[in-house]
């Protein structure tokens, strides 16, 4: 049986959610936010390792204004009212992406909770905020270019490992688990962490992410331990 170490998820559904409700689309985020929190204590307390959560694309800088400001607003507070329940339930927190569109209140937010929590051990979460996959892999054949010009790095050099260290999830191990919300079909990674999920299990789920429960959160697990993985061999 494979070990569950890093499970990842697209969390998909949530204007559909508040839209099929009757209430305004800002509502599915701020519900979708509290079913992310919950999601960190059932992950914690399977003996998960890490999660890395999908909650703002590159491509979503298209939306609306209003909601754009709404996402980060949301963002903020959350990082600022559940940071004591991150350091009681020793969650570890980092923000991989693209930081340059943020203002400098958004980054300096995130950059304390990171600060604050870089001493927790026991779950690993990373936000993918204004976050490609193949933005990630740009910028890092960028980093990797630049050093490779500077003599700090050979062209033999070169390997999956090296390269993985200029990723932003560098030191972090690959994803077993893949889950996506949402339903509709919507059955693809939408560049969600393209180099880190080339071995993942998917598990689509037909549920909207602020119905997200436990149940099947569990389901979702009982789907990954069910699947044999060799992994090639």
């Amino acid at each position: 049986m494979s070990t569950l170490e890093h499970i990842g998820i697209i969390m998909d559904g949530n204007r559909r959610w508040a839209s099929a409700n009757g209430l305004p689309s800002f509502q599915g985020h701020d519900r979708g936010a509290d079913v992310f929190a919950d999601t960190c204590d059932w992950c914690g307390n399977a003996g998960v390792g890490y999660l890395t959560v999908y909650a703002f694309s590159t491509e979503n800088w298209k939306r609306s204004q209003i909601e754009v400001l709404h996402i980060f607003g949301l963002l903020e507070r959350f990082f600022k009212e559940k940071i004591e329940r991150c350091l009681e339930n020793g969650i570890k927190l980092r923000v991989i992406g693209e930081r340059s569109r943020y203002d400098a209140k958004t980054l300096s937010i995130i950059e304390d909770a990171e600060a604050r929590t870089k001493d927790c051990g026991d779950l690993y979460v990373q936000i993918a905020l204004s976050y490609g996959g193949r933005d990630e892999i740009i910028r890092a054949v960028k980093k990797l270019a630049s050093d490779l010009m500077t003599g700090s790095l050979t062209p033999d050099g070169i390997s999956e490992e090296v390269l993985s260290s200029y990723l932003d999830t560098r030191g972090i191990p690959d994803v077993d688990l893949v889950i996506r919300t949402g339903g509709a079909g919507n059955r693809r990674l939408s560049n969600f962490l393209p180099w880190q999920t080339v071995y993942s299990e998917l598990y689509f789920s037909e549920l909207l992410w602020p119905e997200f429960s436990k149940e099947e959160f569990n389901k979702a697990l009982d789907y990954y331990y069910s699947v044999k993985r060799n992994l090639g061999e």
